[in-house]
């Protein structure tokens, strides 16, 4: 079910987005208002239940929740790399703010000699062309973002330590930034604001998760749980308490540092799977 919900991003959605927003900044422009759509003001954002909705299905287990979320931020990185070197090819002038400047030659300085896995820009880059620096830096993290998702999907770890990849989409977004602020100020808003922006809008709207997943879970499993839990700790039962002495306590405890239970905690199939599930959400 997920593949095939991400099919439509692949094939629709992904390039759509950027179109859309165009439309809406030639709106804006129809109406007197000089001024684009903001990139990091996405005006869309994608929810997706597939491998979340669980709702009492057996069949969505932690490890199926896991397995969609991984998938997707593959199929992210992915669609993101297949751009990133048609940046690379625009990106070749050599006029740039002194910010990015320096950027460069530190990534350059630092960076490997030769890359034989790329199809092009193999070879080191030269520090003549900043642009290219600072974006091959960002393909190198996303193909290594891409590499430590493939591996976790096929063996549950990876050999790629998480400093070499993107773990947020601001450390993603910041280089790119750079590089839209360096074009601004020297004179090339246009472009800027062609096939950059677009990229820019896309880190916005996807991120590195290409969609949202929702959680979802009938809430009598939950009140079992915290059953389970106050019953261990020999407090009561949460299933018989009030609503008002339920919030009480759920609000103590968020309060407080201690472990809410520990490891000794006696769990039933149901309850090892929420609380598992939990713990997938938590990663």
């Amino acid at each position: 079910e997920m593949r095939a919900g991400m099919s439509y991003f692949h094939e629709t959605i992904w390039k759509g987005v950027p179109k859309f927003l165009r439309r809406v900044d030639t709106a804006l422009k129809n109406i007197g208002i000089n001024e684009r759509v903001p990139y990091n003001a996405p005006l869309i954002q994608f929810s997706s239940w597939m491998g979340g909705d669980r709702d009492g299905n057996p069949r969505v287990t932690p490890e199926v929740t896991r397995d969609v979320c991984l998938l997707a931020r593959m199929m992210a990185a992915n669609l993101y790399y297949s751009q990133i070197e048609d940046l690379m090819f625009e990106m070749s002038m050599w006029r740039c703010s002194d910010e990015l400047r320096h950027r460069a030659d530190v990534l350059h300085r630092s960076s490997k000699k030769d890359a034989k896995h790329y199809i092009e820009f193999w070879k080191q880059i030269p520090p003549n062309e900043p642009y290219r620096v600072i974006l091959g830096d960002v393909r190198d993290k996303l193909y290594q973002t891409r590499e430590r998702v493939r591996q976790l999907l096929a063996h549950g770890i990876s050999d790629i330590p998480e400093e070499a990849v993107f773990t947020n989409v601001e450390q993603f977004l910041e280089p790119l930034e750079l590089c839209y602020r360096s074009l601004c100020s020297c004179g090339d808003r246009a472009i800027a604001d062609g096939s950059l922006l677009d990229f820019l809008r896309q880190v916005s709207t996807f991120g590195l998760s290409l969609v949202r997943l929702d959680i979802r879970q009938e809430s009598d499993r939950h009140t079992d749980v915290i059953d389970a839990i106050t019953k261990h700790l020999e407090i009561g039962s949460y299933r018989e308490w009030s609503e008002e002495k339920r919030q009480e306590w759920l609000l103590s405890e968020l309060s407080g540092k201690r472990p809410l239970f520990g490891p000794d905690l006696p769990k039933t199939e149901e309850i090892a799977d929420v609380l598992e599930t939990f713990h997938v959400i938590a990663e």
